[in-house]
């Protein structure tokens, strides 16, 4: 009777934690969304995720499309995966052509990637990789802007933001590779007045390629 009962309780266990057909659980975290303070390597440094409207304006402008490709993202791997085939090809002219469906896609998933690299749950390999991922997307994002006059500048923010996340994340090995001072301007980026700054884009790219060579 016991047997049976055992039985019983542990296929009533597993219906009970198999999703719906269709309705798999997302694992992606979708946090942090605010200002976060953080110490690493004896160092303090402010994360700025909370996103001004007036950088990447998603909330006006989440097409359907977005909301479809998006959903179909379970895992942080899924995440990585759909952002290792997207190509950085832009509208050609200004942001005034804003909203771009390109530069959406791109600004929504280097964001929430951020938000996966800096989860404790994260480790180094990944964050090695979507590092490696950015750094080839925002060098070609620089060639489309010279060779097809685009302004993706709310993804090369982005961009900007999710390397020094990462940099950030893995700081005790990433020290030695960037200063202090302009690693803590990459992070607070979004939230930044400045349109674009070409300098610290050419810096933390050179940055996170002498880091990635280093491992």
């Amino acid at each position: 009777m016991k047997v049976l009962t055992f039985i019983y309780s542990l296929i009533l266990l597993l219906v009970s934690c198999h999703p719906e057909k269709g309705k798999e659980l997302s694992s992606l975290l979708n946090v942090p969304t605010d200002t976060v303070e953080l110490t690493t390597n004896g160092e303090k440094f402010t994360v700025d995720f909370t996103l001004g409207a007036s950088i990447l304006q998603l909330k006006n402008h989440e097409f359907a499309f977005l909301k479809d490709e998006f959903e179909k993202l379970k895992t942080k791997e899924d995440l990585m995966n759909f952002y290792k085939v997207q190509r950085p090809i832009f509208l050609p002219g200004y942001s005034s052509r804003w909203p771009d469906q390109r530069e959406c896609i791109f600004v929504k998933v280097e964001y929430m990637l951020a938000q996966e690299c800096f989860g404790q749950r994260c480790d180094s390999k990944f964050r090695m990789e979507v590092l490696q991922l950015v750094v080839d997307h925002q060098k070609g994002k620089l060639d489309d802007i010279k060779n097809r006059y685009s302004s993706p500048m709310g993804t090369l923010k982005t961009g900007v933001f999710l390397m020094g996340v990462i940099l950030v994340k893995e700081r005790k090995s990433s020290a030695k590779f960037i200063d202090a001072v302009n690693l803590q301007r990459a992070l607070l980026y979004l939230s930044d007045d400045t349109y674009y700054c070409e300098d610290l884009n050419n810096l933390i790219i050179e940055s996170s390629e002498k880091f990635l060579a280093s491992n």
